[in-house]
């Protein structure tokens, strides 16, 4: 038991390990902040609304370390898998890279938000990152599913039955 509790341990602290937890953190921390942040504001609750906001905020700026890990490991993840998938792993790895700013964009949006919202002010930002949230989570969905495409290859091939 001992032993598995270290393995995990070195695990957790591998970049190749890491970058993969950290992945999908965006995609499921804006769908939780989104559906909290959307009861939060139909119910009136403040703290609620500033305890989604502040899930969304971190599960943007999570893209930060993510990015860094997952170039740390790259040049392992490439050694380990088929040559021809070198080019689609450089070029996803690219693709969220170019796309970052978005995140980056929401996460500030949401700091500013949550300063508004512990002042008592911006309610109509709330509005403003509901819309951004929902558009950012959508945008998240596509980024998993070209993930997925690269990793998984049976995706692409998949038709479903008539």
């Amino acid at each position: 038991m001992w032993d598995e509790l270290i393995h995990l341990w070195s695990s957790i602290c591998d970049p190749e390990y890491l970058h993969l937890l950290l992945e999908s953190l965006p995609l499921y921390g804006l769908g939780v902040g989104l559906v909290f942040l959307s009861f939060a504001m139909l119910a009136g609750e403040r703290k609620t609304r500033v305890l989604a906001i502040l899930v969304i905020t971190l599960s943007c700026a999570s893209v930060w370390p993510y990015q860094i890990l997952r170039e740390e490991a790259s040049p392992r993840i490439l050694a380990t898998r088929d040559p021809t998938l070198g080019p689609l792993i450089q070029d996803q790895t690219d693709r969220r890279k170019r796309y970052n700013w978005l995140y980056y964009t929401l996460a500030v949006a949401g700091a500013v938000t949550l300063v508004l919202q512990l002042a008592g002010k911006g309610k109509w930002f709330v509005g403003v990152m509901v819309m951004g949230t929902a558009a950012l989570f959508w945008f998240s969905i596509w980024m998993h599913k070209k993930e997925c495409e690269v990793y998984h290859r049976n995706i692409i091939k998949y038709r479903p039955p008539r």
